[in-house]
């Protein structure tokens, strides 16, 4: 990848860490006895949204009984609590990976930071910091729409800087010795395509298996009147797989039109 690099995609994730922030002035200072507090407030809000989900789910679950297939199970507040506490870690551990330390440091409690409050200073920095990050995401993206804008023409293929295959997961793909089919789910992403055939095909690069993996971003190229194709992409553990395929010619087919 050229523009859509995984330095660039870590970028992704750094542009909107303030967005829940609140100003708490009890933030300024650490305390046991406000984190406590906090943790109990947040907490039980998360459970009675929970609860209330789980009631919804038993209406309808009523509406259309099924006494073969009820998937229905009451509401377990103990593990509740639990799954509560797991996400509190995972989004704690989080956010201390994606801050910087000149940050974190400033932070009297990073738990009651976890739990979205900050006091004024602390929410200007993470602001700052988020949108300077968002400032480079952002260029990337424009500067990729440029060049496609710019060499539409050499690349002699139909798409415009808006084609994206991104939220796309590859459910299967088929190989043999002319051509790479990639057979793709596209529920919930901005494109129709439902394949990807790469012809008379060289693979690049490939970090991991590419069935069952998120598509992130593409990028396209021609080099040595060939097609060259860049896929970021990221598995079912997070791990991001960088595949690079040269091809004569690439197709892309929706259930309705070749493109």
């Amino acid at each position: 990848m050229k523009y859509f690099t995984e330095e660039w995609h870590e970028l992704c994730q750094k542009n909107n860490i303030h967005l829940h922030l609140e100003e708490e002035k009890q933030a300024e200072t650490f305390s046991e006895e406000y984190f406590q507090q906090l943790y109990h407030i947040e907490l039980n809000s998360w459970l009675t949204l929970q609860e209330e989900a789980n009631l919804r789910l038993k209406s309808k679950e009523t509406v259309n009984r099924d006494d073969d297939n009820n998937n229905y199970e009451p509401f377990n507040k103990e593990k509740g609590i639990e799954q509560f506490h797991d996400i509190f870690i995972h989004n704690l551990m989080y956010l201390k990976k994606q801050l910087p330390e000149t940050i974190v440091k400033q932070i009297a409690d990073i738990r009651v930071f976890t739990l979205d409050k900050a006091t004024r200073n602390i929410i200007n920095a993470v602001t700052q910091f988020c949108e300077e990050n968002d400032g480079i995401v952002t260029k990337v993206i424009e500067d990729y729409k440029r060049y496609i804008k710019e060499n539409s023409t050499l690349l002699d293929i139909e798409i415009d800087g808006d084609f994206s295959f991104h939220d796309c997961k590859i459910i299967k793909s088929i190989k043999n010795d002319k051509s790479l089919k990639l057979l793709i789910d596209n529920k919930g992403s901005y494109t129709n395509i439902d394949e990807v055939i790469f012809e008379n095909f060289n693979i690049i690069k490939q970090d991991d298996l590419l069935e069952d993996s998120w598509w992130l971003y593409e990028e396209i190229y021609k080099v040595n009147d060939k097609y060259e194709f860049h896929v970021l992409l990221q598995n079912e553990t997070m791990d991001l797989i960088d595949f690079i395929i040269s091809a004569e010619q690439i197709s892309f087919i929706s259930n309705k039109n070749n493109l």
